[in-house]
């Protein structure tokens, strides 16, 4: 007979198997023939007697059963209409090369130092919460670029990347013009731009690229892709 466990208490070393007509059979882990312990949700054999389950073999853990229902909704979410214009963005070639690589020079940017401040050290704009969805964005935006994403969604999302880049450094600056009123920043510093390294160039330049890109480029769309 085949069943479901519907319950195994391990300190009790006691569980239910329900059949599929609903019955429950109670066993005990010396009934237990299968190596794995019992988990709720196994598919198991088993011989039934008198509302006892002796004999028990797993037919399929509870653990690929799971496997199996998680690989079935990534297949109907592939198949779907959703799915299918997601998949169409890396399934067609490089659209917007410009947009793609400047995209990718500002992530990587994002690693740089872009302020060295004596006595406190080097600043990238990765650090913090808004660094990391900048990260997070841009690679978004990258896809968005390769596959020919609609114009409109690469549009709002260089324009969100770009505003919080601004944010990131208009704070970075309101900072540094905290430490020179205090005179925290050293006496060989002359002027606030002092500060910046190089990779706040790359950063900028590439920022600036990016915006070209999306907004005054001619962009390639793929009638396929989200």
């Amino acid at each position: 007979m085949e069943g479901t466990v519907l319950h195994y208490d391990d300190t009790t070393k006691t569980g239910i198997i329900r059949n599929d007509s609903g019955d429950r059979y109670d066993f005990a882990s010396a009934d237990w023939k299968s190596g794995s312990n019992p988990r709720t949700g196994d598919k198991v054999d088993f011989v039934a007697s008198d509302k006892a389950a002796s004999e028990i073999f797993v037919i399929k853990s509870a653990v690929q059963l799971n496997m199996g229902n998680v690989t079935d909704k990534l297949a109907d979410f592939h198949s779907s209409d959703v799915g299918q214009k997601i998949s169409a963005l890396f399934a067609h070639g490089l659209h917007n090369k410009l947009g793609f690589f400047a995209s990718l020079v500002v992530l990587i940017s994002l690693f740089f130092s872009v302020v060295e401040v004596p006595l406190y050290g080097s600043v990238s704009l990765i650090a913090g919460a808004t660094g990391k969805l900048m990260f997070v964005l841009l690679i978004v935006l990258a896809i968005f670029f390769y596959g020919g994403a609609t114009k409109l969604y690469t549009r709002v999302l260089a324009g969100v990347a770009l505003a919080l880049l601004f944010f990131q450094y208009y704070n970075m600056v309101s900072d540094l013009m905290e430490l020179f009123r205090y005179g925290r920043v050293g006496r060989n510093t002359p002027n606030l731009f002092a500060l910046f390294q190089f990779g706040a160039l790359i950063n900028i330049i590439a920022s600036v690229v990016l915006c070209v890109a999306a907004f005054f480029r001619k962009y390639r769309s793929n009638e396929h892709a989200l």
